[in-house]
């Protein structure tokens, strides 16, 4: 139950719990009965029989000026005052779940980064050292015969010319030579490696990037759509707050017209103009009254609590900024129900972010089957090394080598847990879809209600205006004819409770209808955040 709607039936309950059935005019000691004998009997009057009846003392005066609306005073906006855009502006610098959308539209900029860089050219570098162990580089017995320069061999002198050898075609001397290799214990070592995607750039880049950019579309909805939210709350509160402060001036306004009744009870009473029932009954009502006001005072305490809160403020005295008791002027816009419903199902951020997730889930199929077909790499290698094993016979120096190349790779593995995350992406836009319908639904209820919430209060405020002009003269009329002994305590009570639900009545009418023109703008979408807390590309705060 709405804060309001229970300080109202506070009020209220205590005033017709208190209430009597209808008390008959009175009449002291019969004196009327004996003046109508005497009037009808033509000899004359009859001496009356016993003593004089009492003198009967009329009620004090009622000022009228203390039934003047207290609202006017206690509502009136002063400046410097709290207005309702104030808490909501307040509300979002404040709010933690603003922050929660924040760092989740981070995270979704920071997956746009992700997914490119993914696709980037993977170039990789290291460097090494590593000490080897000696290993035996002989090949057997014998030695290996050579010649330092091709061509035939012949016979020819020896150096020195002693006999004959066997010479090159250069006439260098053919020797022979153990057959062994040296390796060296160092190695030291400096590699580059260069890898490009070259299928996925054409089969699933695309669908990444726009996977990633429907979900930060879809983050960044989701953040506005919740300032929206904040601010809305915000301003409910700021009017249920004033619907407290209301209450509790209705109320205090009662106990007091109550009291000034009781003393008029109580003096009719001591002339022995009414019974002691009825000043019994006026007493239980000023009780009533009294504590609804104690009500209406601890809801309006709970209220201005919850103000600070969202606030994120200590104090919790607040003023009244805003010119709340003049109906508002009702919005041109949404004359047609259709369309409203229809603004809501184009424009709600909600629906909108829901769309988003649908499409980023959608690319994400689209890329994730890339997985389907062999992948194609382009690679390239470079190496400085020393020893280099491209070199041969190796030895203690350094030596850069190269190589270029594509290629070409199946993974049956990798197919299979494809087509199972395909199934699940799937599932998910299963899933979503029936998520957007139940929120288009939602959204088409809230806007029904929002629009019919709105053409209630028109109606309540033409019709309250009525009846509170109605309920204060009844007031008054009642009061006039219980100074005059014409009315009973029925009759006082009666007008009471009647002037305390017809003022309660309207100003909540008038609340009503600036709520309802709120709730209507939020709910078909047109309803702009006050701040926009925009945040640049990386989602960052701006």
């Amino acid at each position: 139950m709405p804060l309001h709607s229970s300080v109202v039936l506070v009020s209220l309950g205590a005033l017709l719990f208190a209430a009597p059935a209808k008390d008959p005019k009175p009449a002291a000691d019969g004196t009327a009965d004996r003046a109508a004998d005497a009037s009808a009997d033509p000899a004359g009057p009859i001496e009356p029989e016993g003593p004089p009846p009492p003198v009967i003392t009329a009620p004090a005066p009622i000022d009228e000026t203390e039934y003047e609306d207290p609202l006017l005073d206690a509502l009136a906006p002063v400046s410097g005052g709290l207005k309702a855009d104030d808490v909501a502006r307040n509300a979002l610098r404040a709010a933690p779940s603003i922050g929660v959308y924040t760092a989740e539209l981070q995270q979704a900029a920071a997956r746009v980064d992700q997914t490119m860089i993914n696709f980037l050219p993977q170039l990789q570098g290291s460097a090494g050292y590593s000490r080897l162990s000696k290993v035996n580089s002989a090949l057997g017995g014998g030695a290996l015969v050579g010649a330092q320069n091709a061509g035939p061999v012949a016979i020819g002198p020896c150096p020195g010319g002693a006999g004959q050898c066997v010479v090159d075609s250069a006439g260098v001397p053919i020797g022979a030579a153990p057959f062994a290799f040296t390796f060296p214990l160092n190695s030291y070592s400096l590699q580059a490696q260069l890898s490009i995607p070259l299928s996925d750039y054409v089969l699933s880049l695309t669908p990444a990037r726009r996977s990633s950019k429907a979900t930060k579309e879809a983050a960044r909805l989701a953040r506005e759509a919740e300032i929206i939210k904040v601010e809305v709350d915000a301003r409910m509160a700021y009017y249920n707050w004033l619907r407290t402060i209301a209450s509790v001036v209705v109320a205090r306004a009662s106990v007091e017209r109550s009291k000034a009744r009781l003393t008029d009870a109580e003096a009719a009473f001591e002339a022995g103009v009414i019974s002691k029932a009825d000043v019994l009954r006026l007493d239980s009502l000023v009780a009533s009254t009294e504590a609804g006001v104690v009500e209406a005072e601890a809801m309006r305490s709970l209220a201005a609590r919850h103000l600070a809160v969202m606030m994120n403020q200590d104090s919790v005295d607040f003023a009244v900024g805003e010119d709340v008791l003049s109906a508002p002027k009702p919005s041109s816009k949404f004359r047609e129900l259709e369309g409203a419903i229809q603004t809501a199902h184009d424009g709600r951020r909600e629906l909108l972010s829901l769309k988003a997730n649908g499409t980023a889930l959608q690319q994400g199929v689209k890329a994730t089957r890339a997985s389907y077909y062999p992948r194609l790499d382009g690679f390239a290698d470079g190496v400085y090394a020393n020893p280099n094993q491209r070199f041969f016979p190796m030895t203690q120096e350094w030596n850069a080598s190269w190589s270029v190349g594509v290629r070409l790779s199946y993974s049956l593995n990798q197919t299979l847990r494809a087509r199972a995350d395909i199934a699940v992406l799937k599932g998910d836009v299963r899933k979503l879809a029936h998520q957007e319908e139940a929120l288009r639904r939602a959204i088409t209820m809230e806007v029904t209600q929002a629009y019919l919430d709105r053409q209630r209060a028109l109606a309540a405020i033409e019709l309250n205006t009525r009846a509170v002009r109605s309920s204060a003269e009844a007031y008054r009329v009642a009061a006039d004819l219980y100074q005059a002994g014409e009315a009973t305590t029925t009759d006082i009570i009666d007008a009471e409770i009647a002037r305390v639900s017809t003022t309660l009545q309207d100003f909540n009418a008038k609340i009503d209808l600036r709520v309802a023109e709120m709730k209507l703008r939020y709910a078909v979408g047109e309803l702009e955040p006050i701040e926009p807390l925009t945040v640049d590309d990386r989602g960052r705060p701006g």
